[in-house]
């Protein structure tokens, strides 16, 4: 648990300051004074196309580690078997790629999907 915070902490201190060094470049070339309204507006810009960037690509990978799913890539029986079947055949009548299938163990009832490009998702 410390180890994901400590993580947590330091990825975010990391994105911070690259962040703040592309601010500085573009406050730079554009003459734009941080201090000043556009300079907020800029860096409002920046923080929050990035922060929604990076969760957009991180999120496969986040849903798979946050529930321990297993993608299936050839199914091992016949559920998995159906499974993956049916999903095949919806992305063929609906026109789109395969996505990724991944299967977690639980109680509880789910399914979503999660990526940045059709290609990409993945359905659980």
């Amino acid at each position: 648990m410390a180890k994901r915070v400590i993580l947590f902490l330091l990825t975010n201190l990391a994105i911070t300051f690259v962040l703040g060094i592309v601010l500085n470049i573009i406050f730079k070339v554009t003459g734009i004074q941080s201090q000043s309204t556009a300079g907020i507006l800029v860096l409002s810009l920046v923080f929050g196309f990035s922060g929604s960037l990076i969760s957009l690509f991180l999120s496969k990978t986040m849903a798979l580690r946050s529930v321990g799913a297993e993608v299936i890539q050839q199914p091992r029986n016949q559920a998995e078997q159906w499974l993956f079947n049916t999903v095949q055949r919806q992305s063929q009548q609906a026109g789109i790629p395969m996505p990724d299938i991944a299967i977690y163990h639980s109680a509880d009832v789910n399914a979503f999907a999660t990526g940045q490009l059709k290609i990409t998702r993945l359905s659980q």
